[in-house]
């Protein structure tokens, strides 16, 4: 359950959430698989699987959440070919043309015809609520996807004045005086960078596995490019990529901190407490560090 990718979320007020408001609150939003006609559908799930049957798991001040998506798998080359066949079907019956409009409507039709005999595939989107910092943190890769669990929580829960969490400096100005003179304590740069024109946002220059404050890249610097992307190692205990919209990918923690030693935790829900603990501890040393460096939290 170790989060690859992190998109933080912040109240900007206290609505008095608590694990048993929030239990409550999604029961009435659990998930139920696609039905004949559905295309997708989304909804809670427990956390900890067939292992668990809540919808929220709390180790701590942190409460985890889990949305499944389904949704119905139609290949396009599938549907065109049965579209091909109905305009086909169509024109020799007619004598005439089909118009687009038609073709729309025919392909309608087949996607109708095509959803009860669909096979389906599901997604799992984590996240959790830190309730000491009201923080909302999704193990996301895209805005898109965070979003989806954060539309579903708002449907269940009326009020959730969440915003991206951000820094109050700006991300790639900082990023870029990072790599021009010194990261902070506690930061290393890894080799990987993204640099772009501050005129173009077409120009984009990509480095991976070569070090980064080298001339060579400094120079793209220079021609007026800034860092919107960039490779850190946090206390020799997290790898990431940080993007100017303050989003994390390619999350990897080192051994020294997925370690617990030898079976202190014998079974499945043992092992996923360690493992939450822990990654919620250093995740939110993680951000208070970050965020120091960065000039504190945005202000709204």
């Amino acid at each position: 359950m170790w989060f690859k990718n992190l998109r933080a979320y912040r109240l900007t007020y206290s609505i008095g959430l608590t694990p048993e408001k929030l239990e409550e609150a999604l029961a009435a939003h659990q998930f139920s698989p696609c039905g004949k006609v559905d295309q997708a559908r989304n909804g809670f799930v427990a956390p900890l699987g067939h292992h668990g049957e809540m919808l929220t798991h709390t180790v701590g001040h942190q409460t985890m959440i889990c949305l499944r998506r389904q949704e119905k798998v139609m290949p396009p080359a599938a549907v065109n070919e049965r579209v091909a066949e109905k305009v086909e079907a169509l024109e020799a019956r007619e004598g005439r043309p089909v118009l687009r409009r038609e073709k729309t409507t025919l392909k309608d039709e087949v996607m109708m015809e095509l959803l009860p005999r669909a096979l389906t595939k599901s997604e799992l989107v984590f996240a959790y609520f830190d309730m000491q910092r009201q923080y909302l943190l999704v193990d996301a890769s895209s805005a898109a996807k965070a979003e989806l669990l954060i539309d579903q929580l708002r449907n269940a829960l009326d009020v959730l004045p969440l915003v991206p969490l951000d820094s109050h400096g700006d991300t790639a100005d900082i990023m870029t005086r990072w790599l021009k003179s010194r990261v902070p304590n506690g930061f290393d740069l890894e080799q990987e960078i993204e640099l772009q024109n501050t005129r173009e946002a077409r120009n984009i220059v990509r480095c991976r596995y070569q070090e980064i404050d080298s001339r060579e890249v400094l120079s793209h610097i220079d021609a007026g490019k800034r860092v919107t992307k960039l490779a850190l190692l946090w206390r020799e205990s997290i790898r990431f990529v940080l993007a100017e919209d303050f989003a994390m990918t390619r999350l990897r923690f080192e051994t020294k901190i997925t370690d617990h030693g030898d079976g202190e935790a014998d079974d499945v829900v043992g092992t996923f407490d360690q493992d939450f603990a822990v990654m919620s501890v250093q995740l939110g040393r993680l951000l208070d560090e970050l965020l120091e460096a960065f000039g504190g939290v945005e202000k709204i």
